[in-house]
């Protein structure tokens, strides 16, 4: 797994945006001077990282200027659109057949009858391609604590003095 301080590698994925489908470039984000919150699970509607992104959108770093927030999974640009559209899930979400979350350490080899999807990891890219913050576990249901999206609010207001850093994920409201 990548790991703080370690340069972070590049990478280009379909995504959909606000219903808007795009290629998501790495380098086009970071050279542009922005950080990028990198947000890998395995699938849409794991309720684990349904929570998390949730939590993310109440904070409103998807807003904050200098700041990207990409949701990473393996599904396709349509399933994400569809999850977007049901949760309010204003960030990017992209499809990830295996290849980014390979570069970065979090494939799995087999997860619940599906090969190579992501697993539940974050990554914080700063305009310096160096990973700001790094974190990964590999059960895809485990409700952490504390929560990653807590885990990585200092580390995403260093980057960004902007970004709220009260943030709290209601995982109990996303698993039935």
């Amino acid at each position: 797994m990548i790991r703080e301080g370690q340069k972070a590698p590049d990478f280009a994925l379909p995504g959909v945006e606000r219903g808007d489908p795009d290629v998501y470039e790495l380098f086009r984000a970071v050279e542009g001077g922005d950080a990028v919150l990198l947000w890998f699970f395995p699938a849409t509607f794991l309720p684990t990282a349904t929570a998390e992104l949730a939590a993310i959108r109440d904070a409103g770093w998807h807003d904050v200027d200098g700041l990207r927030v990409w949701g990473i999974s393996m599904d396709s640009i349509y399933a994400a659109s569809a999850y977007a559209d049901q949760y309010d899930l204003p960030m990017a979400l992209l499809g990830d057949g295996g290849s980014a979350a390979d570069y970065y350490g979090v494939r799995y080899d087999e997860w619940e009858g599906h090969y190579g999807p992501p697993k539940r990891a974050v990554f914080l890219v700063g305009a310096d391609w160096d990973v700001a913050f790094s974190w990964t576990t590999g059960d895809a249901f485990a409700r952490s604590d504390p929560s990653p999206v807590e885990a990585v609010a200092d580390a995403v207001a260093d980057a960004v003095p902007a970004a709220e850093t009260d943030v709290t994920v209601a995982y109990d409201a996303y698993f039935g």
